[in-house]
């Protein structure tokens, strides 16, 4: 199973037809994702949808992945 991410003018996109009243099932079909997936980005803002928040925290997540470096500073 490939994973397709949100991309910035995916988010745009959800942020016009949020706008318009589309439902976040309409929202999935006119893109082409699972309505959950457009569920949990509108949810992500706490009021208003906004594109470019949610870019801006899927960058912030996306920099904290992966493991931990077991290795301190002073050891460096």
């Amino acid at each position: 199973m490939s994973h397709k991410y949100l991309t910035m003018d995916d988010r745009n996109k959800i942020e016009v037809l949020n706008k318009e009243g589309y439902s976040a099932r309409k929202i999935a079909n006119i893109l082409g994702f699972h309505h959950s997936t457009i569920s949990r980005e509108l949810k992500r803002c706490k009021a208003e949808y906004s594109a470019v928040d949610s870019q801006k925290y899927y960058q912030e997540l996306s920099m904290k992945k992966g493991r931990k470096s077991k290795i301190t500073d002073g050891l460096k």
